[in-house]
């Protein structure tokens, strides 16, 4: 951040995510000679949450989608193995975005502001057509369990490259004393009896997914943000997009995530709805490979990390709109889930 910030806490989220983005335009458009693209090409930013996207026009094709990465959460070498990935799976058959290097041949470009003491990670995607699945849809959330399958087992065969590192979305990275997304004791709102509740429910997901263990079966690199907004489907087939949170953890994390994502009401009817969602997840992953009804059981465990997590995101992140706009809303969802969790 430079020294001319405004600070987050003293304004609107509105008025420092206009700040960021007029900011950071400026670092996206000295980015685009790096990828060999003019500086003038005409830009839009689309997406403002972990990152910055923007689409940039293109004469020849579709165009790309330029991505910058929020400060001091990937590094380079994140980047660099994300891609590795995408690439593999690619060339595997699971649709995956197309990287495009720089002119230096790498994937990553740093990219420091014209005038200011500003710089970020960029990199270069090939835009493509398509929609996003539809999250109300049965049909999504089976294709979604079966894209995770499919990832999983690629992965769980897949050489890795020399020097490939992601995160780890483990008992420490998740649940530890610091966790990748932040502390949810520190967010703010939190009352002292909320805080002990949730540290209870931390402490217990903690020691059960000690004890789950982290076995080839298991446990393994996953996409871990695999939500309806994160496939986009053009002429029926679909397509993986935003690996940007894919790391090594236990594979029903990522079944965890989405129903950490759609399940965003504190009422007994979202149990219901969790319940069918599960199912149906579970139906599309098992078509493509096993998951032992044992495993299961620590399903929950892991569904109440993401809520933990998420709460820590919440802190970190609270310049953003989603912070401001859900931070009550999530702590309300994280306590009726706590308490479930602990009450079982």
């Amino acid at each position: 951040m430079s020294d001319d910030a405004p600070n987050p806490r003293a304004r609107t989220a509105a008025d420092f995510l206009a700040w960021e983005a007029q900011d950071l335009g400026e670092v996206a458009r000295a980015a685009l000679p790096q990828f060999g693209l003019p500086a003038d090409s005409p830009m839009e930013l689309i997406s403002h949450s972990e990152n910055l996207t923007f689409r940039v026009e293109s004469e020849k094709g579709s165009g790309y989608a330029l991505r910058l990465h929020r400060e001091h959460y990937q590094s380079r070498a994140n980047i660099e193995s994300e891609f590795a990935w995408v690439t593999a799976l690619r060339e595997a058959g699971i649709r995956t975005p197309i990287p495009v290097k720089g002119t230096d041949g790498s994937w990553v470009q740093t990219v420091t502001h014209p005038r200011k003491a500003i710089s970020r990670h960029c990199d270069l995607q090939v835009w493509e057509p398509g929609e996003h699945a539809d999250p109300k849809s049965a049909e999504t959330v089976v294709l979604l369990g079966e894209l995770n399958a499919r990832i999983h087992e690629h992965a769980r065969q897949w050489k890795r490259p020399r020097g490939f590192v992601r995160q780890n979305w483990d008992e420490d990275g998740l649940l530890g004393v610091d966790p990748i997304w932040g502390r949810f004791e520190d967010l703010e709102g939190l009352t002292p009896d909320a805080t002990r509740q949730l540290s209870a429910a931390r402490d217990r997901a903690r020691a059960e997914l000690i004890e789950f263990g982290k076995d080839d079966d298991r446990y393994g690199l996953i996409h871990a943000d695999l939500l309806p907004d994160n496939v986009l489907v053009h002429e029926g087939s679909p397509m993986v997009i935003d690996f940007d949170d894919s790391g090594f953890s236990w594979r029903l994390y990522d079944l965890a995530t989405l129903l950490n994502a759609e399940v965003a009401e504190v009422a007994e009817v979202a149990e219901d709805h969790a319940d069918s969602m599960r199912e149906s997840w579970l139906e599309g992953y098992r078509r493509v490979i096993p998951l032992p009804d044992a495993h299961l059981a620590h399903l929950p465990a892991l569904i109440m990390a993401r809520h933990l997590i998420s709460l820590g995101w919440l802190h970190t992140r609270s310049e953003t709109l989603t912070a401001a706009d859900l931070s009550d809303h999530f702590i309300e969802l994280s306590l009726f889930w706590s308490g479930r969790y602990l009450g079982s």
